[in-house]
């Protein structure tokens, strides 16, 4: 038989409960949906559009005189296609007022043009320069071709670059002052550029011995 006492606490009990479990499964303020202020909505769109303002960027490389006396080869920033030609011709423009203020400057004559520049095979380009390219004598006919060389290997899928000069095979130097008349590639030229690959872990060996 049920005691009235129990009906009445029972009554008192059972909306507790509801609230208490009410109460512990409610979301914060943090959990409820809220409006992102129009402010932070732009600032949101502008980081999305930052990184795709990459696209179509490249790199070309030219000298800098190092206080040594030689010259070293640094890669700057332009705006340019993968189009062999579009970036054989942006390179001849040689740098801006900027760059050149900055101590930069190429080592190709300025006079020098290129007639043509596509692709013979996948991963190989053939580019026609005009003969004023020989303007360039010693470390400079080095630095001159290896810009050409690095620039284009720096395009993702061109691994070798031949040179000729109006539509004749020629000899160039290599990064060691050796001739050659075959395609070039950025391996050619060791150390002849500045890299921006950081440094190697140092490898220490963790076994005992």
């Amino acid at each position: 038989m049920n005691h009235p006492k129990f009906k009445v606490v029972g009554k008192f009990i059972a909306p507790a409960l509801f609230i208490a479990v009410m109460t512990g499964c409610s979301f914060g303020p943090e959990g409820q949906p809220r409006m992102i202020p129009e402010s932070q909505q732009q600032k949101l769109n502008e980081t999305t559009s930052s990184n795709e303002v990459g696209v179509g960027f490249g790199r070309i490389y030219l000298q800098r005189s190092e206080s040594t006396g030689g010259s070293v080869l640094t890669g700057v920033q332009r705006n340019i296609s993968s189009d062999p030609l579009d970036i054989v011709q942006v390179m001849l423009s040689g740098p801006t007022k900027a760059e050149q203020d900055a101590g930069l400057r190429s080592a190709i004559p300025a006079s020098t043009e290129v007639l043509s520049a596509r692709y013979v095979a996948i991963d190989l380009v053939k580019v026609d320069l005009t003969d004023k390219i020989f303007k360039a004598t010693g470390d400079d006919l080095v630095s001159s071709i290896a810009q050409i060389v690095l620039t284009l290997c720096d395009i993702s899928g061109i691994e070798r670059v031949i040179i000729v000069v109006n539509g004749e095979v020629n000899e160039w130097p290599k990064g060691d002052g050796s001739l050659t008349s075959q395609p070039l590639t950025a391996f050619d030229f060791p150390g002849r550029a500045v890299s921006s690959q950081p440094a190697f872990p140092a490898i220490v060996n963790t076994l005992s011995e």
